[in-house]
């Protein structure tokens, strides 16, 4: 009999980038680095209708040749998977964890009561930031157990950044390319950056997946020579590729924002975030010290804070020890002790 099975959104068949499926590669990883490949089994919920007519026989063999199961499915599969998982444990009495992504997990057992009491049955949920625990239980949750995002990724020393004091100064973002992440709030603030900056020069590179190619496409259409989109990058290139810039910009307003990968991508890099005070980032952003936070559509006070930390290349110097520093918090080794400790 296996440890450990995991269902979740993996996408074997094709590449996806999004949070969802790089959380639920990275906890296999690392399940299976400490417990070996022979005590962890990996099924897929991605393939929508395909999944669906594997589910009823997915679920019991999992419960038959597990000791515990992982649930990591993507967020509407969260209600037809959780009934029928607590169903089948009736007869199997496996010890059951759900893994969340995101924040919206809340959201979704207020408009569908009869989840929050399938959730009491597992024996605990992992969430990213103390803000959803706290939601979690004013609902009458218990079984709630704070697990921060987590990347394995390679932390820059902020020695090795690159120069980033001279007349143009690059900046980026770096999530899925949707209204919700702020994409537009980002482009508004450095184009006044650039009409206020006396002289200096802010370029902004756009990477991630994006969903909405027509919004996007007419979005760019309107755009100066200095907003470029720069397309996907692998997580494992990430730490090397953000440390050339200057700053990171997030003005997410997306509603299930919880942990941000985004932000372990930060960091890692050693590079500053100036981000919207908007959901859990607060809990991750340190004001002052790894970057700073402004009020959701503030471009006017995001702009300043640019411009503010253009003059002042000795705070930015200051924040890239502090991001670095920080980033050792959130390795998979660090983070996953605590649901590799329950499954052991």
């Amino acid at each position: 009999m296996k440890t450990v099975a995991i269902l979740g959104h993996f996408s074997f068949h094709r590449e996806v980038l999004n949070g969802q499926t790089v959380k639920t590669k990275i906890v296999a990883q690392e399940l299976v680095r400490q417990l070996s490949e022979e005590q962890v089994a990996k099924e897929d919920t991605s393939g929508r209708w395909r999944f669906l007519v594997r589910m009823p026989f997915v679920i019991p063999r999992m419960l038959h040749s597990s000791r515990n199961v992982i649930i990591m499915p993507a967020f509407k599969a969260i209600a037809l998977i959780t009934p029928l998982l607590i169903f089948f444990n009736l007869f199997f009495r496996r010890r059951l964890h759900y893994v969340t992504v995101g924040g919206r997990l809340p959201l979704m057992l207020r408009r569908f009561p009869f989840l929050k009491l399938l959730m009491r049955h597992f024996d605990s949920i992992y969430v990213e930031t103390h803000l959803v625990a706290r939601e979690l239980k004013k609902l009458g949750l218990t079984n709630v157990t704070v697990m921060p995002n987590c990347k394995p990724l390679k932390i820059i020393s902020p020695e090795l950044t690159e120069n980033t004091n001279g007349s143009t100064l690059r900046l980026c973002t770096f999530s899925r390319v949707i209204p919700e992440k702020g994409i537009g709030d980002a482009i508004a603030a450095v184009c006044r950056c650039n009409e206020q900056g006396d002289g200096q020069r802010f370029e902004l590179d756009i990477y991630g997946q994006v969903e909405d190619e027509h919004w996007f496409n007419k979005l760019m259409q309107q755009q100066p020579d200095y907003i470029h989109y720069k397309g996907c990058v692998g997580f494992e290139d990430t730490s090397q590729l953000l440390s050339h810039y200057f700053l990171m910009l997030f003005p997410t307003f997306y509603p299930g924002e919880c942990f941000a990968g985004t932000l372990i991508d930060a960091l890692a890099a050693a590079l500053p975030v100036v981000a919207s005070d908007w959901r859990s980032n607060a809990e991750l952003v340190e004001e002052g010290r790894t970057g700073f936070l402004f009020q959701v559509h503030d471009i006017d006070a995001m702009t300043d804070i640019i411009l503010r930390l253009a003059r002042e290349p000795q705070l930015v110097a200051e924040m890239r020890q502090a991001c670095a520093q920080k980033a050792e918090k959130f390795t998979p080794e660090s983070v996953l002790s605590v649901l590799i400790d329950k499954i052991r």
